[in-house]
């Protein structure tokens, strides 16, 4: 293991930062690692004694820590490793995990640890094959470790690959997730892969430099993206963000926060100066550059990539914070019905520069999830299973079949439905359940809506998933965001929609500068007087083809007052807001005071009024 630098010895006392504590069981290892900096030959017994370590997790819980994390040395070289866990679940821990190499874990000790309380496994895997024996100096490893990581997630057990990039592995890590979904996903599949770039330990031969690290993420980046499997880089590990060249970083990797302490033997150079991150990054570990000559760093100057970089707040409150969003919309019958919009994973396959999600975010726990899916159905939301994207998540269709338990509306799926273009994944998610689907289309050709989302090749498939639903008679909300580089197009996307899915609905949204994520900038963020022309002609051909056009009463729409003269404002079904629904993110002129739809309409987006000001704005009356 390689998340604690320089420890030579169990370590109990409480860190700091009381979230998560990690507990060494033992320091002996049934492996010899070349990169290890923590597995020791033999071990003080007196502070691995059973009484020992439980008084060090009750002393880790008493500080505060939620979850316990037990780690070696190898944990599983220990007969009692079951009534540890127990232990730490029955004192209080809200979570239980464990680092291990999985290779002494077989189904019955699996299902034995999962019934104790362990929620998750984190495994040290480095490669795709038994050639990282010769790393790991244990014959017979790489498949132990696969048995093993099979039966953790059989046994239901969260399972997250811990993958050290060295000069050894430089060439292997790339290829594992293939070769680990290829092993494994008959039964499940891993929760993130999470990287380590090692700079300690006794072998520094095995360091890999700054440049030859960024290059090996980008491609373990690629093949994980690939796979559906998020990519994280540790903390306390790796590269700074500004090792990888302007627009070729890879931002969801780091959680920065504003403020953050400064990591200890850790130094900021000359360049950091320059740098909008310097408040919240620690630069160079010292040994680093005791090994290595300072490498060509690329100081973050630019707005929106500080925005991306950054975690606002610790990670488990942003993550919650972000898991469910309630989204009010207003029924055929004039009532208002209330969408909760469940997030079961934040990451991506595409990269839309108005997304207000934190992409970077490791998913909530399934336990999380299924609390709050189960409490949208008590209160009688329509359940609206979202991401960042959620056919990313390999749980999708249990997560539909709980939805459609728990709640008797139709439950819908929030998609780019570019994975949906397989239909095999598209049968499944309409078997378990799924009756409408939301699906972003920012365009009309390949290459604005390539260019919007930033990804290329994905409007294509976006297309055949779109066909695929239809096909099976999906309810089709198709949502065409209007920003600078579309907004021309919004009236070729009415035509798309007419001849390609007569029965879908178009939804329109403008831009929302909703969160800190949001680049606040006129490239992105057009005037809705510049807008409305467009808008217009695509209302006109939409009235002329049958194509009905939604969104104009939600918080994502424009102010009332400026939709086009030729729109008729009385077929929209419009309710009373209620008061503090909007939580504060927009704001109303001195016009609205005196606008016939004062309370039923949201205004203008905060961050809107902050770029254009509230100058369009104008009072409606005698509606």
């Amino acid at each position: 293991m390689t998340d604690s630098p320089g420890q030579n010895a169990p370590q109990h006392q409480p860190r700091s930062a009381p979230h998560l504590q990690s507990i060494a069981t033992n320091l002996r290892c049934n492996q010899n690692c070349l990169y290890c900096n923590r597995r020791e030959a033999t071990d003080d017994l007196a502070a691995i004694a059973p009484k020992a370590l439980r008084a060090a997790i009750e002393r880790a819980l008493a500080a505060g820590s939620q979850e316990i994390r037990l780690t070696g040395g190898e944990p599983t070289l220990r007969r009692d490793l079951t009534e540890l866990v127990q232990f730490a679940k029955a004192a209080g821990a809200s979570r239980v995990s464990l680092e291990t190499n999985a290779t002494l874990i077989d189904l019955a000790r699996a299902h034995a640890l999962a019934a104790a309380g362990l929620t998750t496994a984190r495994v040290n895997l480095v490669g795709p094959d038994s050639r990282i024996d010769a790393v790991t100096q244990d014959a017979g490893g790489w498949e132990r470790t696969i048995q093993g990581t099979r039966a953790l997630l059989q046994a239901g057990v969260t399972v997250e690959i811990v993958c050290a990039l060295t000069r050894s592995t430089r060439d292997l890590a790339p290829l594992m997730p293939a070769a680990l979904i290829a092993a494994v996903g008959d039964v499940g599949r891993p929760q993130t892969i999470e990287a380590v770039v090692p700079c300690d330990g006794p072998n520094p031969t095995e360091w890999l430099d700054y440049p030859a690290a960024a290059e090996v993420l980008r491609e373990l980046d690629l093949a994980c993206r690939a796979h559906a499997i998020p990519l994280r880089l540790a903390p306390n590990s790796g590269p700074p963000p500004c090792i990888f060249p302007p627009r070729r970083g890879l931002p969801h990797l780091y959680k920065l926060s504003p403020g953050a302490r400064q990591r200890p033997n850790h130094q900021h150079v000359a360049v950091c100066q320059s740098c909008i991150l310097a408040d919240r990054c620690s630069g160079l570990a010292a040994v680093y550059l005791q090994h290595f000559p300072p490498p060509e760093l690329h100081p973050i100057t630019d707005e929106k990539a500080r925005r991306r970089l950054s975690m606002l707040r610790p990670l488990p409150e942003q993550i919650a914070r972000e898991l469910v969003a309630e989204s009010m919309t207003v029924g055929a019958d004039g009532r208002p019905t209330y969408d909760a919009i469940v997030r079961i994973n934040f990451h991506c396959n595409q990269a839309c520069a108005f997304c207000f999600v934190s992409t970077h975010l490791p998913p909530a726990t399934d336990a999380a999830i299924e609390a709050v899916i189960r409490a949208a159905g008590q209160r009688g939301s329509r359940i609206v299973l979202s991401g960042g994207e959620p056919t990313l998540n390999s749980r999708l269709t249990d997560w539909i079949r709980l939805a459609t338990q728990v709640s008797t509306l139709p439950v819908c799926l929030q998609t780019n439905a570019v994975r949906l273009d397989n239909a095999e994944l598209c049968r499944a998610v309409v078997h378990a359940g799924v009756r409408q689907a939301f699906v972003s289309l920012h365009g009309a050709t390949p290459a604005v809506g390539d260019a919007v989302t930033d990804t290329s090749g994905t409007f294509v498939r976006t297309l055949v998933g779109l066909d695929n639903l239809y096909a099976h008679a999906v309810e089709l909300v198709l949502n065409f965001v209007l920003c600078e580089a579309n907004l021309h197009e919004f009236p070729a996307f009415i035509r798309l929609v007419a001849a390609r899915w007569p029965k879908a609905l178009a939804n329109y949204s403008f831009v929302a500068p909703s969160t800190d994520l949001v680049p606040k900038e006129t490239r992105l963020i057009p005037k809705y007087s510049d807008m409305l022309p467009a808008l217009s002609e695509g209302l006109r051909l939409a009235q002329e083809m049958g194509v009905q056009v939604v969104g104009f009463e939600s918080m994502c729409g424009l102010p009332l007052c400026l939709l086009p003269d030729t729109f008729d404002r009385a077929q929209l079904q419009l309710t009373a807001i209620p008061d503090g629904f909007d939580e504060g993110a927009f704001v109303r002129a001195s016009a609205c005071t005196q606008c016939d739809y004062n309370t039923r309409c949201f205004g203008l987006r905060r961050g809107y009024a902050e770029l254009h000001g509230t100058g369009e704005l104008r009072a409606i009356r005698g509606s």
